[in-house]
């Protein structure tokens, strides 16, 4: 009878060994695959970090907001003809002030 169960006990463990072994290999293949995900995102990372280090940054006039002072890059300013302003609110405000003057 000890040897009967020797016999039945041998085929349990073969398969849980087999198991065993096959949770192993999906755990590592599991890990591997995210880090090649992340070395591969990390690596578009430095893709785009270098592509936008390497474009000249485009030089533009710089004006002056004639009710606050700041400067600004001329493509980003509100010009009334006259003078540039910063925002709509200071073109509005200066001209106000400017009305209310005469």
């Amino acid at each position: 009878m000890h040897q009967q169960f020797i016999e039945m006990d041998a085929p349990v463990r073969a398969i849980t060994f087999l198991l065993f072994v096959i949770l192993v290999f999906l755990v590592v293949r599991f890990t591997l695959n995210r880090i090649i995900e992340i070395r591969a995102k990390n690596r578009e990372a430095e893709i785009k970090a270098t592509q936008q280090q390497e474009q000249p940054a485009v030089e533009e006039p710089m004006v002056r907001c004639a009710l606050c002072g700041i400067h600004l890059p001329q493509s980003e300013a509100y010009f009334d003809g006259q003078h540039t302003f910063c925002s709509e609110g200071h073109m509005r405000q200066f001209h106000q002030q400017q009305q209310s003057q005469q």
